[in-house]
Formats: structure tokens, C-alpha cells, sequence
């Protein structure tokens, strides 16, 4: 099963749970406290409720003072002590409360990286009969909408295998879905450990050639469901398979588009970019040589030889560690005030982020060989189960689109549309080049890019669907 990222750091994991000790009895004994000071001031009251009681009937036999000045003395003293008593719990209280609260935050904050992670799935509800077809290495799963359809094609959101569940595609899938797309189907990534070995007794390669195999049944399905070819729609990653594909298979795509993709690792120095090239090409064989392993025989993906997805997921918080660093602070602070809410939605994003699914080593030496260090479908000497293609390949009869974000450190944005200009058999009316202000994540996940760019992108497809 998918893993935590935290079980790559076995000792940290170690002291986390040695940490929750001191806090949890530090919380106990606050607990504790409070109680007891409840306890303390109940009795305080009931005491001075005694002691007015007493005064009220032993007053008028002592003195001369009648019986309703008594009572009006009694209910005033009664009513001053309760006053002081209720000021002095409540500023005691408010401390401690505080300081129990900050306690038990820490403790959520600790918890949340030390417990099982929920499986992730997609939000949307779906059964078997939503399956449409399930594949060696990857899920084509219907989302559409249960309304009448406008257009014939389908949008099809291809999602990445980076280390995570695909999940990272749903609200784009489901934002173009609402907007008009109504016919959508997302493309899952399956771990490597339920990627068999063998297939009909044959050997599986879940490599590039093999992902394209995969793509192509994916298109041909979508469009015989409909008699029209699907809108290919590439999170990250998959780009430039997805084109790959379109570019053996022109007839198999009505349009085409890529969101934070590795298009043309030419178009603007990256840091991966700058890496891979630096350490060279065996710098993978070495990587997964030394951090790989060999997919143990009680997995479906049993004799796989995979790269550890923790390894992956450990780059990304590299990458963006800053950021990290601030929403993981936000977190804790929102624990420590007890701003459940807002500390909600970064839990259920880490819990996906730490969630880590193993990827196939032929894929990812693929991914490196073939994008980062030697951009070969820009090039034009990409391979393909024996055939050589190039981006000056495309089909000029597929509109096409990219989007960029400028604080992309991932796929920055001229990598992600730089392969637009070097497209000549489109017409430059069926081309959409945006770039965003927003980083990788936000390209998936942020509501204002999601209306500011995938809006026009959505009305870009619309524009040129087949009607029924």
C-alpha cells in the first residue's frame, strides 16, 4: 500500500513520539488543574453563600437591625463575592485555558505527522460502472455530469505520476467539467505496486513507450463512446506523452493543452533542469541503483523494480521549502488558537502530499533522460516504440494551449510554453498561450487561477467542440 513520506525518516518519527510525552502529561496536569481550580471556586462560593446565609439570620438577633436590611446586606455581600470570584476564576481560567489549548495543539500538530494517513481517493463519488477502463499502469474513470450534454467530446484530464496520488487533477477536471465540459473522464496513475509484472504471461514496461500505448487505448475508448475525439487536457507531467501521443495519433484528439508541464525544458533554465544536466545522464541509474527497490511479491507489483516515491516528495519539499516552512507554521498556529477551520484545509492538503505512491523505474529514467536532459520531443529525436517524432510533428488540425505560472519552480513558465512557438502548422487562431501569476501548486489548485485562466481555456475548448 501507499506510504507515508515520514516513514523515510524512521528516527525522526522516533522522536516525534518521544516529544508527545512530556507535552501530553503537560496537558494532563493542566487539565488536571483546572479542574481542581473549578472544584476551588465552587466551594469557595458555596462557603460564602453559607457564611451570607448565616449572616442574613443571625444579624437581626445580635443588632437592631430589622429583617429586610439583613436580607438586602446578605443578597449585596452575596452578590459582590460572587462578582470576585467570577472576575478571578475567569482571569485564572483564560491563562490556563490558553495555555492547554497551545498544548493540545502541539499535539495535533505532532500527530498529524506521526499517524496512518487516510487513503486518498477522489472526492467526486464514483463506482465500478465509472471505470471505464483499467489499465496496467493507469484508471480511466467517468466524472461527467448528470445533465444533458451540449457537445460530443469528451475532456479527458490526464493527471501526473509524481509521487502522489492523481487526486491533484480533480478541481480542474471538475471546474471545466462545471463550466461546460460535461462530458469528463480523469486518467489515474496507479502506484508502482499495483502495476503487474506481467501481463498475459507477457513482460509489462511501464516506460514511455509503454504509457503511450496506454494514451492511445485511453483516446481511442473516449472516442468511440462518442463517435468524436476527446479534448486532451495534461497536469504537469504527462504533456509530453499526451503530445506524443497526439502526434502518432492526430485523429485521436479534437484539441490539445498542458498546465505546468515540462513542454520545452530549452525554454527557461530550472533548477531540475540546470541539476539533471549538470550530474548527467547515469546520475539516475545511480540514484535508483542506491534509494530504488524491488516491489516485494505480496503486491499485485510484485518483482517491479520502482524509485521510492518518499524520494520524490523529499525533492518537492526541497524545492519549495520556504514555502512549506510557512504553511506548516500557519498550521501550528492555527492549532495552538484553536482555528479548526483554517487548519483543516492544510491538514487534508498534507495528508495528500505525504501520501506517496511509488513510481515505475523505467518511467522515471525515462522522465529524466528523455525531458530534463535532453528535451528530445523538442528536439525532434524522441523514440516511440521505434518511431522518431518532434514537437515540428504536431498535427496543424488540433488547436492547441498552455499555461504557465510565473512563480513555477517546477516547470517554469517558458518551459511549460515555450513548445508554442515552435509549432508552425497551427493557425495562431487555435493557439492560447497564458501565463499566470501563481507557483506549481496554485496552477491545480487556486481558485482565482482557476477562474482568471482555466475559464478561458474552458471557452477556447467550447469554441471548437463538435455540437450535437
Amino acid at each position: 500500500m501507499p506510504t507515508s513520506f515520514m516513514t523515510l525518516f524512521p528516527s525522526v518519527l522516533n522522536s516525534l513520539e518521544a516529544m508527545k510525552i512530556p507535552i501530553q502529561t503537560t496537558a494532563d496536569l493542566t487539565e488536571t488543574a483546572l479542574r481542581c481550580q473549578s472544584l476551588g471556586f465552587d466551594l469557595m462560593r458555596n462557603t460564602q453563600h453559607f457564611s451570607c446565609q448565616m449572616m442574613k439570620h443571625l444579624l437581626p438577633l445580635t443588632t437592631h437591625t430589622n429583617q429586610r436590611a439583613c436580607n438586602q446586606l446578605s443578597a449585596s455581600c452575596q452578590e459582590g463575592a460572587e462578582s470576585f470570584l467570577s472576575l478571578t476564576e475567569k482571569h485564572l481560567s483564560e491563562h490556563l485555558n490558553r495555555f492547554h489549548q497551545e498544548r493540545l495543539g502541539e499535539l495535533k500538530f505532532l500527530n498529524f505527522f506521526t499517524e496512518k494517513l487516510p487513503d486518498q481517493d477522489w472526492t467526486v463519488e464514483y463506482d465500478d460502472s465509472k471505470v471505464i477502463l483499467d489499465l496496467p499502469g493507469l484508471r480511466l474513470i467517468d466524472i461527467s455530469a448528470d445533465v444533458k450534454h451540449e457537445i460530443q467530446n469528451y475532456g479527458v484530464v490526464f493527471a501526473p505520476r509524481a509521487g502522489h496520488h492523481s487526486n491533484i487533477a480533480e478541481r480542474v477536471a471538475l471546474y471545466m467539467r462545471d463550466q461546460g465540459l460535461t462530458r469528463m473522464a480523469v486518467v489515474e496513475q496507479k502506484c508502482a505496486e499495483n502495476i503487474p509484472l506481467y501481463i498475459d504471461g507477457e513482460r509489462h514496461y511501464e516506460d514511455f513507450d509503454g504509457q503511450v500505448d496506454q494514451y492511445r487505448k485511453i483516446l481511442e475508448t473516449l472516442k468511440e463512446r462518442t463517435g468524436c475525439p476527446p479534448h486532451l487536457i495534461a497536469i504537469c507531467q504527462p504533456g509530453p506523452l499526451l503530445m506524443s501521443t497526439l502526434i502518432l495519433n492526430p485523429h485521436l484528439g479534437k484539441t490539445f493543452g498542458a498546465a505546468g508541464a515540462p513542454m520545452n525544458t530549452d525554454g527557461e533554465r530550472g533548477y531540475l533542469t540546470d541539476f539533471a544536466r549538470m550530474v548527467g545522464e547515469d546520475y539516475i541509474e545511480k540514484l535508483i541503483m542506491s534509494l530504488g527497490h524491488t516491489i516485494s511479491d505480496e503486491h499485485e507489483g510484485g518483482g517491479r523494480e520502482s524509485y521510492d516515491g518518499r524520494l520524490q516528495v523529499f525533492g518537492f519539499y526541497f524545492l519549495g521549502m520556504d514555502q512549506h516552512l510557512r504553511n506548516l507554521m500557519r498550521l501550528l498556529t492555527d492549532l495552538k488558537q484553536g482555528n479548526e477551520e483554517d487548519a483543516q484545509r492544510q491538514k487534508a492538503f498534507y495528508r495528500w502530499y505525504n501520501y506517496v505512491h511509488h513510481a515505475p523505474a523505467g518511467f522515471i529514467r525515462d522522465t529524466y533522460k528523455k525531458i530534463f536532459v535532453k528535451n528530445e520531443l523538442i528536439q525532434g529525436t524522441l523514440s516511440i516504440n521505434g518511431k522518431e517524432i518532434g514537437v515540428k510533428n504536431y498535427p496543424g488540425s488540433v488547436p492547441i494551449w498552455a499555461l504557465g505560472g510565473k512563480k513555477d519552480n517546477i516547470a517554469p513558465p517558458l518551459q511549460a510554453t515555450g513548445h508554442m512557438g515552435l509549432i508552425d502548422s497551427v493557425p495562431s487562431r487555435d493557439k492560447l498561450t497564458l501565463i499566470c501569476d501563481g507557483g506549481h501548486m496554485a496552477l491545480f489548485r487556486s481558485t482565482k487561477i482557476l477562474k482568471g485562466y482555466y475559464k478561458k481555456i474552458v471557452e477556447f475548448i467550447l469554441a471548437r467542440s463538435d455540437s450535437i
